[in-house]
């Protein structure tokens, strides 16, 4: 425990209410702990506070101006997001007065188009673990297993952490859908189309042909749920067997999913939903159309072109 909690608050408190409240990730509560983290140790450091009560707004401008100094703005803006959440929090419960960071502006986090791979190159990683099978490369479970990762990933543009807690019960076999539970509990159907159904059938045959509706589709060899990190590094395998970008992650099979969709057509609000973003502005960054896709769509839109 550091000496600014021990005099005055323990922020565990602070995550725990946001936990509950507003349903937040792993990944962003984590986010949230080092933002807090990150303020303690400035002011510890840099300053003689040790009470929250006794922070004002000079004190986190000075804060700001050491995270602009060593961290890019992406970086700085998450850690302010965090720590104004914070100062939320404390002035609610009254555990201090004035909310110093309530006139702090954060800056604008550089606009960076997500990476994907083009079309031709997710054909190309999708056929690796049949063409790895067929050269005995890999077992026929790595071969069916991670052909259904990659299909899912890519027809669904699913998170990973919502791939990796899909079950059978999710899977509308009929109309090729599954029912995904998203950030902030939030509940969608997802077409993952007719590739993936036939993967998952596959993988259903090849693996004894039975299942229970509450047992996790996505598992390892002896039946244990797989982590994260697991799936990343079947994936940098496939990458590197392919020759592909090697920085290429799940998540930007995703990117690749929405930026496909909208190239060719798909509306924006429509990917939105697909996606699971509560806001469109987060859907927006995939509209990076390339020039070819825009000239179609002039030659099939405007009368004189």
């Amino acid at each position: 425990m550091t000496r600014i909690e021990a005099v005055n608050f323990s922020y565990a408190d602070f995550i725990q209410s946001i936990e509950i409240e507003r349903q937040l990730s792993k990944h962003t509560l984590e986010s949230y702990v080092t933002s807090i983290e990150s303020f303690i140790a400035f002011l510890l450091k840099h300053t003689r506070i040790r009470c929250w009560n006794a922070i004002d707004a000079l004190t986190v401008r000075q804060y700001l101006v050491e995270l602009l100094r060593e961290h890019k703005k992406s970086t700085v803006c998450n850690r302010l997001s965090g720590l104004k959440s914070l100062f939320v929090f404390l002035k609610k419960h009254q555990i201090i007065e004035r909310n110093p960071a309530e006139t702090l502006s954060v800056p604008k986090k550089e606009r960076t188009l997500p990476k994907i791979l083009s079309p031709n190159d997710m054909a190309l990683l999708l056929s690796q673990p049949k063409k790895l099978f067929l050269e005995e490369k890999i077992s026929q479970f790595l071969y069916l297993r991670d052909a259904l990762i990659l299909e899912l990933l890519y027809n669904s543009g699913m998170r990973l952490s919502e791939l990796l807690s899909l079950r059978y019960s999710d899977v509308d076999f009929e109309q090729c859908s599954v029912k995904i539970m998203g950030k902030g509990n939030r509940e969608r159907i997802c077409p993952i189309g007719i590739y993936s159904v036939q993967a998952l059938e596959r993988f259903i045959a090849g693996t004894g042909g039975n299942f229970f509706p509450d047992v996790l589709i996505i598992i390892g060899e002896q039946g244990k749920n797989l982590t994260p990190r697991q799936v990343q590094n079947r994936l940098k395998f496939y990458l590197q067997q392919s020759n592909l970008p090697m920085d290429i992650s799940p998540h930007k099979l995703r990117h690749s999913y929405a930026t496909h969709m909208l190239n060719n057509g798909a509306d924006l609000r429509l990917v939105q939903e697909l996606l699971g973003h509560a806001h469109l502005s987060t859907t927006q960054i995939y509209t990076h159309i390339n020039s070819s896709a825009l000239q179609r769509a002039y030659k099939r839109a405007h009368p004189r072109a």
